[in-house]
């Protein structure tokens, strides 16, 4: 009598299994690359968008200033410097145009890092009381690892020229991802 054979040996299935586990180790392994890329590639760009978001910011409002002051007398005694920047602007109608101050109607807009979380940037907005610009604390952007003001004069106050250089970073598996920029901005309205 002639025996069946329709199944498989032992031999057979356990190289089956050896490739199949072969198989799946290099396909996670090729996925796990990806993914770790994809994660420090993510991270780069948004230090980079979070730096770009702090100079524009920064220097679109230096653009629009009257001047650059040593404090105002909202700021909370926060001086102008190395690593503050107070500017003095022209107050805004219900329109949300700037009008003639008049002499000492000005707003404040101040640019720090943040003192409870040194990782944010903040601007503080200290409106005159008639402006319409609104009044307050916004974070400009996160990941901030350092944040310096120059200015083109020793006296920040007659300064015409502010250069702004920002770093901002990020950390995925544990490798860092950093931006460097620096921007010149000329006071406009000085």
């Amino acid at each position: 009598m002639a025996l069946n054979k329709n199944g498989f040996t032992l031999v057979e299935l356990l190289t089956t299994f050896a490739i199949g586990g072969f198989v799946t180790v290099i396909v996670a392994s090729i996925y796990l690359a990806h993914f770790r890329l994809f994660a420090n590639q993510n991270t780069a760009i948004d230090a980079a968008t979070q730096n770009k978001l702090a100079l524009d910011e920064i220097t679109n409002q230096i653009r629009q200033a009257q001047t650059v002051v040593s404090t105002c007398s909202s700021c909370s005694g926060d001086t102008t410097g190395a690593n503050i920047l107070v500017l003095q602007l022209w107050p805004l109608d219900a329109g949300g145009d700037p009008q003639d101050p008049m002499g000492t109607n000005y707003d404040y807009i101040e640019y720090r890092k943040d003192a409870s979380d040194a990782t944010k940037l903040i601007r503080k907005t200290f409106p005159y009381s008639t402006s319409t610009r609104k009044s307050g604390t916004r974070i400009v952007a996160t990941g901030v690892s350092a944040l310096t003001f120059t200015y083109d004069n020793a006296d920040p106050t007659l300064a015409l020229e502010i250069t702004t250089n920002v770093t901002t970073s990020g950390t995925s598996n544990g490798k860092t991802q950093t931006t460097a920029q620096g921007a010149k901005t000329i006071l406009r309205n000085k």
